[in-house]
């Protein structure tokens, strides 16, 4: 059977070979489409598999939000070259629609269907990729979405009180979810930082101002400074505001919006 140029052009499309390889493997299976498919995924997949451990520190972040659900990704490649072509930014759509639909919880064995998704991806583009991370937000608001140069992304939930939906709300939500994207904060505000995490904070705290050989009454007010200027730096409402740092974020709030404007939560990714 004749291999006409549309037939090699079609097996391309689908898979990312090379001409040479499209041909051999239409004339091996006469013409089969089907057929030269499968060949050209099995080779594919034996190369993936010698790019697994390479690393991959470039990629992208991604996120879909619908309704009171949100979603955000990262996935890696090895050059940001691959990072930039439509073929990487359809496997990366590909992930976060598949992902979004079947609500998985991430871990560091990917569900069968994203592996192959995955490993597919790997065979195409000819780089070791990797779905490194996602995390899911459920709203108790109003989510909105941030991306910086698709390198750091957030989702933060806001409670909107009485406000009506205008502009001036809509800047607020989104200079706060810069805010995030920038500042990479751990909690809305104190008393959202995880227990365990507040309990070694203090632990190293009260050891670093014992060492200081200082009566306890002294020691107590060390540790107290040192707990605020953490908070300062990792807790959203206690950060400077990054368009005013002479005022907190918790100001901004206040001056700004009022009438119940809140954050009740936020999550993160970055490259």
């Amino acid at each position: 059977m004749e291999i006409s140029a549309s037939m090699i052009k079609e097996l391309k499309d689908k898979t990312g070979a090379g001409v040479v390889d499209c041909k051999a493997c239409l004339s091996e299976t006469g013409g089969d489409l089907e057929k030269a498919v499968d060949i050209l995924r099995k080779k594919g997949l034996a190369k993936a598999a010698k790019k697994e451990g390479r690393a991959a520190n470039e990629g992208t972040v991604a996120y879909k939000v619908a309704g009171k659900k949100g979603l955000l990704l990262k996935v890696n490649c090895e050059t940001d070259f691959v990072a930039k072509t439509e073929d990487f930014k359809k496997f990366t759509q590909q992930i976060l629609e598949a992902v979004f639909q079947k609500g998985y919880t991430f871990s560091a064995e990917l569900p069968a269907d994203i592996e192959e998704i995955r490993k597919n991806a790997v065979a195409k583009l000819g780089e070791n990729i990797l779905v490194s991370e996602w995390q899911f937000l459920e709203a108790q608001g109003e989510l909105y979405p941030y991306v910086h140069l698709n390198k750091v992304a957030a989702i933060a939930d806001f409670a909107s009180g009485s406000n009506p939906k205008g502009a001036d709300l809509d800047n607020a939500m989104k200079n706060v979810a810069m805010q995030i994207t920038a500042m990479n904060p751990i909690a809305v505000d104190p008393s959202a930082i995880p227990a365990d995490r507040l309990a070694k904070e203090k632990d190293i705290f009260t050891e670093e101002a014992k060492a200081t050989g200082k009566p306890e009454k002294v020691i107590e007010n060390i540790v107290k400074g040192k707990l605020e200027k953490w908070y300062s730096e990792t807790v959203l409402l206690e950060q400077a505001f990054i368009l005013d740092e002479e005022k907190k974020v918790k100001d901004y709030f206040a001056a700004q919006i009022k009438n119940g404007f809140a954050v009740k939560g936020f999550i993160r990714v970055s490259l």
